[in-house]
């Protein structure tokens, strides 16, 4: 493609030649000649390396205007206009679905024509694949869970098992209880490598639309984590927690059982949360305590 073609994508006005081919991507610390980059904020250095290597196309701030000999495109959010212009132009697109001989589909299984299903994974009966969503490698989906449309899990998670749920009798010995439940997940969402999903006991665990989970993440039964959340790698979510739309937990949070993390909720690295955490709060610390001075 060409400049040009790029900038009528994002729908932002070109400066500079809108012949340019553009060929690759690259960061602003390796350009070369017919890539697409982008800057998300001004610094001198920055405008001396764009300059070193003219036939490129960069996406900038507005800081950024007249300061360049290569052809740029401004924009108030380069890394999402940039990120953008990647899915768009230069991600492999998922053909047509498959089934990697070495998979276990069983009977009953939905699969979408569309979707995935990689070497060495497992899909229970009862379980449904959405359209266009991919399973990588030795991914279990148990006990009639239900994942929806344009989805990515990686490697190694396991969706629906039981969790982690017990009772003593009298004598003393652990007594398991029975999971009835599904994980129910909505279109859209990722899951890094080697998380595990728990099925509810008597209700569901829920993920929904556009949840992004990290790797090594732990969601344990009952937990509902709403449109838009974030939840980092090493993160170990207690039965029970919802957590709400467009939350951030960074990496290695524990979270304790039936917590509420309220909606745009920033929950800092480490954390251990063991009350409530209010909508747009910003806390850290063990115990996770709430931090002065970002809006107040």
């Amino acid at each position: 493609m060409n400049a040009q073609e790029i900038a009528e994508f994002l729908g932002l006005e070109l400066c500079g030649r809108p012949d340019l081919p553009v060929t690759g991507v690259s960061g602003i610390g390796n350009c070369f000649p017919g890539a697409v980059v982008f800057a998300k904020k001004f610094k001198q250095e920055y405008v001396d390396l764009l300059n070193d290597c003219p036939d490129l196309l960069a996406i900038v701030t507005p800081e950024f205007s007249g300061k360049l000999l290569c052809p740029y495109i401004v924009s108030s959010n380069p890394r999402l206009d940039y990120i953008r212009v990647l899915a768009r132009f230069f991600e492999p697109v998922c053909g047509a679905g498959s089934v990697h001989p070495t998979a276990v589909v069983e009977e009953g299984a939905a699969v979408d024509p569309s979707a995935v299903v990689g070497p060495f994974c497992y899909v229970s009966s009862g379980s449904k694949i959405g359209a266009r969503t991919v399973l990588h490698s030795s991914v279990t989906v148990d006990s009639g869970s239900v994942i929806g449309s344009d989805c990515e899990i990686k490697s190694g998670v396991v969706i629906g098992q039981s969790g982690f749920g017990f009772e003593r009798d009298s004598a003393g010995n652990p007594v398991h209880f029975p999971h009835f439940g599904k994980v129910i997940i909505g279109d859209r969402v990722y899951v890094g490598a080697n998380t595990a999903i728990d099925r509810g006991t008597l209700g569901d665990t829920v993920i929904e639309d556009d949840v992004k989970i990290d790797n090594l993440v732990h969601v344990a039964h009952n937990c509902h984590i709403m449109k838009g959340a974030f939840v980092i790698a090493g993160t170990s979510l207690g039965g029970g927690t919802r957590v709400g739309k467009n939350a951030w937990l960074a990496p290695n949070v524990s979270v304790k059982e039936q917590s509420v993390i309220g909606d745009e909720a920033l929950i800092g690295l480490g954390a251990v949360v063991i009350r409530n955490v209010e909508s747009g709060s910003v806390v850290a610390g063990n115990p996770a305590k709430e931090l002065k001075g970002k809006d107040k």
